[in-house]
């Protein structure tokens, strides 16, 4: 952001030391009208009209993206509050006792397979 700050000043410096350096009249025609301007005017009316252009093309880019980057910080506090609360009920919560399960799995459990064919899973 600061470098794009440092190259559009620097740019339109370099603009008026060129439309300062050109100042002789020029004719102008546009549509009907015709009439006579500084060139360092038009130069400068032009870099004007230039910027103004590139600032509404990016506007919507620019206030879309706030508008996320804001949706997205509410979001943020609202699980960081959230968060907080659940560290508040577990500390104030007793802690489980140690004899009940918290697995789930038994010696039947298809899954183990070692525990009901015994025959076969021991060295002869």
């Amino acid at each position: 952001m600061v470098l794009a700050l440092i190259l559009a000043l620097a740019f339109a410096i370099l603009a008026v030391i060129f439309a300062l350096q050109n100042p002789t009249v020029v004719t102008v025609a546009f549509l009907s009208y015709r009439g006579e301007w500084a060139l360092a005017l038009l130069i400068l009316i032009s870099v004007g009209v230039g910027i103004l252009i590139g600032v509404l093309v990016m506007l919507p880019g620019t206030l879309r993206r706030a508008w996320t980057v804001g949706s997205l910080r509410r979001k943020v506090s609202e699980l960081e509050k959230s968060l907080e609360e659940q560290k508040a009920k577990l500390s104030a919560s007793p802690t489980p006792a140690a004899s009940s399960p918290t697995t789930g799995t038994t010696a039947s459990s298809p899954t183990t397979g070692t525990q009901q064919g015994g025959s076969s899973a021991q060295p002869e």
